[in-house]
């Protein structure tokens, strides 16, 4: 499950776990990647966004493509801090400022935390008003000896609601219903955490991937812990990704556009 809070871990431990990913190793050097995260946010009867983008040379990553996602599901332990990944990669400069085109919007994103935080992040303090859906165009100037100058283009993620949640019979799966994509090139992740016996928080969950296409299903087999759990929820979020390569020199660029249910409220 990629939730807005651990997006910034694909910013980069190396190699990231997620489902439906594409793997790839650089040269020996390594190879500059870009990587990022665009994450919706209410605001009054709207949306914002805050997006988030870092540079570095890696020998080896594992990026996220949406359109490989396949309906799956499987029992993991739950912390509500998440992780916080760790990275020995090289940071990378890629410019002085990124120019991110959302809709018929263009801003501006710039390193902002010094020489040791490679991200890219706008300096609006609440965020870039946007409408989820849009397209977004990402470009940037480049910089001779880090990442190469270059354009990119994808869609944000669509806002959804979830159907109605009826919680089965002990036995049975759980069926679960949410507003479509508008094509296949999205995914959707679906966490259904609970309260173990012996814990006082929310410390296992039902983690499931799915195919954009508005249903999916949990198997009875692993259902079970979920049904009977004095304390349980269930969130969920919409996700697209840009997934790039740029050959000369051989460099990746991989953003995930998600929006959340619930979504978080902007600043």
């Amino acid at each position: 499950m990629i939730r807005n809070r651990s997006l910034a871990v694909l910013l980069l431990a190396t190699t990231v776990g997620l489902a439906a990913c594409d793997g790839i190793t650089g040269t020996t050097s390594g190879s500059p990647i870009g990587v990022g995260s665009i994450g919706a946010r209410t605001k009054g009867t709207g949306f914002t966004t805050n997006p988030q983008i870092a540079f570095y040379r890696v020998s080896g990553a594992t990026f996220v493509s949406a359109p490989g996602v396949r309906d799956t599901c499987y029992l993991a332990a739950y912390s509500e801090s998440g992780g916080s990944g760790t990275t020995t990669a090289s940071i990378l400069n890629a410019g002085n400022y990124l120019t991110v085109g959302t809709g018929s919007r263009l801003d501006t994103l710039k390193r902002t935390g010094g020489a040791l935080d490679p991200t890219y992040r706008s300096t609006l303090a609440a965020g870039i008003p946007y409408t989820p859906g849009d397209s977004v165009v990402i470009m940037v100037p480049g910089d001779r000896t880090g990442f190469p100058m270059s354009t990119f283009r994808g869609k944000t993620a669509e806002a959804f609601t979830m159907g109605q949640l009826v919680v089965p019979p002990d036995g049975s799966p759980i069926n679960v219903t949410w507003t479509p994509a508008s094509d296949l090139n999205a995914a959707m992740f679906i966490t259904f955490r609970y309260r173990s016996a012996l814990a006082t928080t929310l410390d296992r969950q039902i983690a499931c991937s799915f195919v954009d296409d508005g249903s999916g299903q949990v198997p009875a087999t692993i259902a079970t812990a979920w049904i009977t759990a004095m304390t349980r929820d269930m969130i969920a979020q919409r996700v697209r990704t840009i997934l790039s390569q740029i050959d000369v020199p051989l460099s990746y660029f991989n953003i995930i556009s998600a929006f959340d249910w619930p979504t978080p409220i902007s600043p």
